[in-house]
Formats: C-alpha cells, structure tokens, sequence
C-alpha cells in the first residue's frame, strides 16, 4: 500500500487508495454479490442469510475467485477482533464504510449494528455498512454459533458525530509578506544528511498542497514573498511563483531584485551512456522540465543567454535547439527513440543535463545484463489484512523470489531490503540511482480510502509517475493481470516518492488488496507469492525485449 509523500520523507499512516490521493480518479470495475448500507432499524439483521453451520444464520459471501487458492477453514473460539478502522479513529466517509477482522471462525455468523456481514471459511469478516449515528458513535458487533455468541462494542468517530459537537473555528494561516521581495537562496542539507548531487532537491509545488512539479537545487536562488505556516512562497522569475517548504528557504539581508542569471557558454555532447547538454551558470538555476514520449524541453528561469551550441551527429537525437525568452532560456530536444531516462546535476559552475541512452537487450534473453532493483515496499508502516497479515511481511516474500527469479534470467539485482528492518522510503530511490539501475519496481499490496466500497473496487493496479516511465508501467500490468486474475484496475498517474526519479523508469504495484479475506489468504501462500513475483518478472522481461535492436 502507498502512501502519499507531504515532505521529503514524511508520509500519512493509515489506509490509503489512490483516490484519497492528489484527486486521482480510480478505475471503476463492475460490482459483485455483497451486502449494501440501507436506511433500517439497527436492531435485526437485513440481509439476506442462508443456511450456516447447525443452521445459523449467516450472509452469502461474494462468488469464490476459482484461480486464487482456497482460503483454508478455521473454526476457533469466538474472538472478535477489529482491524480496522482503528479504535476511536475518525472515519472520513460521509455515510458508510468498511469494516474487518475476524472473528475467531469461520463456521460463525456475525451482525454489525444488526446487519449481517460475511465470514470467510477462516473466520476473516469485511463489511460494508452505514456509518454509526451522531448520537452513538460505535459498532455493536455480535458473533455467534450454534453454541456459542460474543458481543463487542467498538468505538469510532465519525464526521456526523463531529458536526454534532458543533461546527469548529475556521482554520486560519499564519502568513508573514515581504514587501518588497528578499533575495534568498534554496538551502543544501548536506549538513545534517550524507547526501550529494542528485540526492538533495527541494521540491516545488503550484500551490501548498499542489502536486510536486519543480525539483530544484540546492543553492539556487529566488527572491521570498511569504510565509504561509510551514510553507513559504518564493518568485523563480516575474512570471512564476511557487511553493516549497519554509525550511528549505535561506533569506539574505537583501532587498534588491535578483540580477538574472546568464549561461556563459553551453555545448551538448555525445559520452557512450548519455547525451549532455553543458550550461556554464554562476548559480544553479530555477528550472523546470517537460517531458513527452521523444520530447524533453528544459526551461531555466531568471536566466539570459547569448551562449549558442552546435548539435553533435548523434543517433539519439533527431534535434537540439534553443530559445532565449525575456526572463527565461530555453532548451528543446527532439529525441529519435522514447525518453529513457535524464539526470540533472550541478557541479563546479556546471549544470548539466544528462539524457540517458536505452539500453541494448539480448533477443533470447532480455533481462540479461540488466541492473534491476526490487523494492520490497514498508516497512515502516504498512497495510494489513483481516486475520492480521502485514503488507510488509508478504512484499518481502514476494520480492525475494523475483530477486531470484531476475537471477536465473541473467540480471544483476539490488534489493533496497533483505530483512524486516524499516529502510528509509527517501532512500530507496537513492540506492537504485547509485547503482545505475535500468529499471525499479516497488512491490506493495493494496488497501482502500474511507468511503470506498472494497467490494466494488478491488484488484491489481500499476502506478507511475513520469511520462518515460508510462509503457513500463503499462506493460507490467498487462503482465500482472492474468498472473494474479483479479480485476484490471488500470495504469495510474501518481506522485510518489520512489516513482519520482528521472534516471530510470520507475513502476509501484499493488498487486491485491491485502483488506479482501479471500486475496489476503492467498498472498499467504508460496503458490500465490510465485504468481505475484512471476508476473512481474515476465513484465520486466516484456519491457526490456521493447530494447531489443
């Protein structure tokens, strides 16, 4: 399960979907056979039931996915216990949500609230039921044999119990102006963290809670318009203002306007493993780059230049060229073969831009010779399933048989983990970029954002975040998909943190999600892991053969 990045290595906990994400729409799939909330007395079961152990009654469960394994029967002593949501926790739906656990058995029947819920063979329950009324804020679960019942009282907020309270003082920001401007300038960590070059950004955004869009440099510098809390708004030139965090902001005593920079000299030049484009700068500049399929357009902002370049012969390029604008340069290049991957770095009055040439694979075997590193998504954190499986334990698994797997097909490969240590999310991405990676791949399992019905909207999705990065993403899907025969939930755009480096392509999958009983007991299993693991290998294989020359 991913979780949204708000700062450089900080995220949410909880159970998170792409939905509840940057405003990303999810892939709608066709509803199945599952309970639904409805308007009726909390006191008697609705459902439909059929016939149970010893004839108890209990709700039909959604129809058996014939190619996942058998989820095994456990019939235990009763036990309620409540998964999620957490308790006390606030649920951030507007009427219904999903509750699960287990209940100890799987030959019980269980009510929430009086409707009835589905038990799985291993006792695991999901439901999908109204939310708790402002006046009582909790579940009253009932579990129950032909012997035997429990009962538990679950505490829980939710947002009609909030809004019952009476509504809560606007929130305010703390905001300080700067009139006129300060000159300052992005600051470099190097001091409190062993990082260097392309591992010490500071990210930008359109607006403060915006979509990360610029990844600047330490050292470059901006003029400071406000403070907005944690957040400081900063002008890269007359005609662009963005966000970045208030801490990655250094003012000077000045209060005059930043001098444009200028590019001195510039020339591109054809290395065996890139093309560069060479900018003799002062200071690193604002930039930013756009990027299509074949198109890689660098813009530097508050910069002049009357420096002019001679593209080399180069099989890579079809077209470098360049324009300078009032208060901006501007570099365009026009690529023969899809954008694989870019790098930009400053150093000793150079800021460079490296395009990186595709790889070469091998016909017979295309992961051959390929560094690929396996990301084993969390810990820390991570989702977890009914009867207690941790998407942690279950994404190592997983990747170790794909480092296996890649091995025995001839690629070199890094692991990002080997143990269930926690590892750094920040520095995954790091450790794939300093091993020159051709490709990475987190692996993680799926959870669901409150609100969202897991019955109706489950299944395997692949998520990517830079243009270059699209066909791998697409093509592990199609991969993944008849691996694992769960639903199609698609190809994702999305901003997370180890989609977000630009040297490689980069891919996170959610195979399953961990909060279905029937898709968490399968994960369980090694003949579920192999599929999983083998899905993705053949999606990697798939990608690198598209290198075939």
């Amino acid at each position: 399960m991913f979780h949204r990045i708000t700062t450089n290595g900080h995220r949410f906990s909880g159970l998170i979907l792409c939905g509840a994400l940057l405003g990303v729409a999810c892939a709608r799939t066709p509803p199945v056979s599952a309970p639904e909330p409805t308007s009726v007395p909390r006191t008697r079961p609705h459902a439909a039931p059929t016939a149970g152990h010893a004839g108890i009654d209990k709700v039909a469960l959604p129809p058996a996915n014939p190619n996942l394994p058998p989820v095994p029967v456990v019939d235990g002593p009763l036990a309620i216990r409540v998964v999620y949501p957490t308790r006390d926790a606030l649920v951030a739906s507007r009427d219904s949500n999903f509750i699960f656990g287990t209940v100890g058995s799987g030959l019980a029947g269980l009510t929430i609230d009086g409707e009835l819920v589905p038990v799985w063979p291993n006792g695991a329950f999901l439901g999908w039921i109204p939310n708790p009324p402002a006046q009582s804020q909790w579940y009253d679960l009932q579990a129950y044999t032909a012997t035997d019942t429990t009962s538990l009282r679950y505490p829980i907020r939710t947002m009609a119990g909030l809004a019952l309270k009476g509504p809560r003082p606007p929130v305010t920001p703390e905001i300080t102006r700067f009139d006129p401007a300060v000159d300052a300038t992005l600051r470099d960590d190097s001091l409190d963290r062993a990082v260097s070059d392309t591992d010490n950004i500071i990210i930008g955004r359109p607006t403060p809670a915006g979509d990360y869009k610029w990844f600047l440099l330490p050292g470059t510098p901006v003029r400071l318009l406000e403070y907005r809390d944690n957040m400081a708004r900063v002008q890269l030139d007359s005609g662009q203002d963005i966000y970045v965090m208030r801490r990655d902001v250094k003012p000077s005593a000045s209060r005059s306007a930043t001098r444009p920079l200028e590019v001195t000299s510039a020339r591109v030049q054809s290395l065996d493993a890139t093309v560069n484009l060479e900018l003799h700068v002062a200071s690193p500049p604002a930039y930013v780059i756009a990027e299509s399929e074949r198109d890689l357009t660098l813009t530097l902002y508050n910069t002049a230049t009357r420096a002019t370049f001679e593209p080399p012969h180069d099989s890579l390029l079809d077209s470098a060229s360049q324009m300078a604008e009032p208060t901006r340069a501007v570099y365009h290049f026009a690529l023969s073969r899809p954008l694989y991957g870019y790098e930009v770095t400053y150093r000793d009055g150079v800021f460079t831009l490296a395009i990186r040439r595709p790889p070469v694979a091998d016909a017979a075997e295309p992961l051959r010779g390929m560094t690929i590193v396996v990301d084993p998504g969390h810990p820390p954190i991570g989702a977890t399933g009914p009867t207690g499986l941790w998407e942690p334990v279950a994404t190592l698994a997983v990747g170790l048989r794909v480092e296996q797997l890649l091995e025995a097909r001839g690629a070199h490969v890094v692991m990002t983990r080997t143990s269930a240590d926690p590892v750094g999310l920040g520095d995954r991405p790091i450790m794939a970029r300093r091993a020159n990676a051709n490709a990475f791949v987190s692996i993680h399992l799926n959870a669901a954002a409150d609100g969202q019905n897991p019955f109706r909207d489950n299944g395997t999705g692949t998520y990517y975040f830079h243009p270059q990065s699209k066909l791998f993403a697409q093509t592990m899907q199609d991969a993944l998909v008849p691996a694992l025969a769960l639903r199609n939930r698609g190809v994702f755009y999305q901003n997370l943190a180890v989609c977000r480096p630009t040297w490689f392509p980069s891919v996170l999958v959610e195979g399953l999600f961990i909060i279905m009983p029937d898709q968490e007991a399968a994960i369980r299993t090694p003949e579920y892991q192999e599929a999983y693991a083998r899905g993705i290998v053949d999606g990697l294989e798939k990608y690198f053969a598209t290198f075939v020359h």
